[in-house]
């Protein structure tokens, strides 16, 4: 989405500082935001402490599955 530059300083400068000062923070931090994506592998971790057998529990989940191939 692209917002024109004077729609914008337009929209600002109708604000008050202190709310200005917001929308400006949260613009920043969604920024931020969109250059980090979301890595399964950061949350390997959580299965090791854990001391959990995922492959034990990939297997008993796949067996409940019921499975009607015909």
């Amino acid at each position: 989405m692209s917002v024109p530059k004077d729609k914008l300083n337009k929209l600002l400068n109708e604000l008050d500082e202190k709310d200005t000062s917001k929308v400006l923070e949260f613009a920043e931090s969604l920024k931020k935001r969109k250059g980090k994506r979301l890595k399964p592998s950061d949350f390997r971790g959580i299965w090791k402490h854990k001391k959990l057998d995922v492959e034990k529990i990939s297997r008993e989940l796949r067996a409940e599955w019921d499975r009607d191939i015909s």
